[in-house]
């Protein structure tokens, strides 16, 4: 039996952690302890429920958890005993502390824009979400979950209905034209990048990247040893008269060919041509990010490169600027030959997306409500651009804009007298948040004092107000 005295130390807090654990650790305790000993016999869970002022189920739970664990055996008729290895078993639970330090790899601090409180917010590639439909987009996802689920992983390229769903718009709003079976549902464009990379990269390649760029799409190359070469960006896009003429293997060519980002040209024809005739020469595939694409305004639709060479273009595109980042859905249009190897890569590193957010957006590509919704935020990103284009006109400085045709951002450029650090600055002594074109740049250019406007998140006042906060001689 055990000691009416080490019962009277049992105490158990209703604040603590929740009792059956507050009671099976004090019985664990008297066990590591030697207050209970193998063959001793454990209190009647009534006994116990008395005592400690709690409910004998809760008891009940406490004693079939360590029975569970070995540390009690229960006899029919006789009660509940401390098992012959029950001293072993407690000890088990104690905590050690590691001997030697782990060597863990280096992984770099992830190049994100910083999150900020103030009250006009200029980051770019920020949705507005002020017209979301959201009372539609809960239908969906109530008629996706209204569903029975399947028993198996579902297919690591992802959900076979939403492929077919995402290769019927793609034809229509994009003018490319694919197999379903060619496409992966990822959890976004930085997703495709790591597979593809992964699949494609060595520390003995380099991979050909816009400056300025996308600092995470340079750091997952960066990540694999191999070396950026680095083209500059102008009016009509990434210069193909930078590309290399010799030096290490190319396999990888990043761009943003609709809307580079952040300084928003389009890639021109004929640079597309050189780029592709490149690409094909030098054995390397284009990752083609086409991250807004959807919008542009009183210019003519430029196809994807994917459209000109679908054997050499991994065109990646994600809802998060559609509709919002939280979704977490992109996807990749890959040539057969790699997209059966990321089919591979897939099972390998997590199977694949979570089915119900799939069939939920299937569902809203289905409806009608996605093309909708893409149609009315042309719209309002427009008349959003038209306040960009207003507020700088009515600056007392001489300032250009640049991006004007397409996506979601601009780039405005003070003049040269002026510092866009120091703009910055003021910025944010003015609850104004900006990010200089220099963030993006590999390298410094002398004069570089552009001023990326992410627009498209911000009320037509607040897009007025930050821009005569930032510039304004006042």
């Amino acid at each position: 039996m055990v000691k009416s005295e080490i019962q009277l130390k049992w105490e158990v807090s209703p604040d603590g952690e929740p009792l059956t654990y507050q009671i099976s650790e004090l019985i664990r305790q008297a066990i590591s302890e030697g207050s209970l000993r193998p063959g001793d016999r454990v209190p009647p869970t009534r006994h116990l429920a008395n005592d400690l002022r709690v409910s004998r189920g809760t008891v009940t739970t406490a004693i079939e958890l360590l029975v569970a664990e070995g540390l009690l055996e229960t006899r029919i008729g006789a009660g509940t005993y401390v098992s012959h290895d029950a001293v072993l078993g407690a000890d088990s639970f104690q905590y050690f502390e590691p001997q030697h330090s782990l060597d863990l790899k280096n992984v770099p601090i992830p190049d994100r824009d910083l999150t900020t409180d103030a009250k006009i917010d200029f980051t770019p590639c920020r949705p507005s979400l002020e017209a979301f439909p959201m009372n539609v987009w809960r239908r969906c996802v109530s008629l996706a979950s209204s569903a029975l689920p399947s028993p198996d992983y579902d297919d690591p390229q992802g959900n076979e209905r939403l492929r077919i769903e995402i290769a019927d718009y793609l034809r229509r709003a994009r003018g490319l034209t694919t197999d379903p079976s060619q496409i992966m549902i990822t959890n976004g464009a930085t997703h495709a990048m790591h597979m593809l990379t992964e699949l494609l990269v060595s520390s003995e390649d380099q991979v050909i990247f816009e400056n300025p760029g996308y600092p995470l799409a340079r750091q997952i190359f960066t990540s694999t040893g191999a070396k950026l070469h680095f083209c500059d960006v102008d009016e009509d896009g990434l210069v193909t008269d930078q590309l290399p003429n010799s030096g290490r293997p190319t396999k990888l060519i990043y761009t943003t060919p609709s809307h580079q980002f952040p300084l928003g040209s389009r890639l021109s024809l004929r640079r597309r041509h050189t780029l592709l005739r490149w690409a094909a020469e030098n054995g390397a595939i284009i990752i083609e990010d086409d991250y807004d694409g959807e919008y542009r305004y009183d210019v003519p639709p430029l196809a994807p490169m994917a459209v000109m060479a679908p054997d050499l273009v991994a065109y990646c595109g994600t809802f998060s600027k559609t509709m919002f980042p939280g979704l977490r859905v992109g996807y990749v249009v890959a040539p057969k030959h790699i997209m059966e190897k990321m089919a591979w890569l897939r099972k390998l590193t997590g199977y694949a997306q979570g089915t119900l957010t799939q069939s939920a957006l299937a569902n809203f590509i289905a409806q009608g409500h996605f093309e909708r919704h893409v149609h009315r935020m042309r719209r309002v990103y427009a008349e959003k651009r038209r306040t960009v284009l207003h507020a700088v006109s009515n600056l007392e400085i001489d300032a250009t804009i640049v991006g004007l045709d397409s996506g979601l951002s601009v780039v405005v450029q003070p003049p040269q007298s002026f510092n866009a650090k120091a703009i910055v600055k003021r910025g944010m002594e003015k609850d104004v948040f900006v990010i200089p074109v220099s963030r993006y740049r590999e390298g410094r250019r002398k004069h570089d004092n552009g001023l990326v406007i992410g627009y498209s998140a911000l009320t037509h006042d607040q897009i007025e107000g930050g821009i005569h906060r930032l510039l304004s001689t006042e």
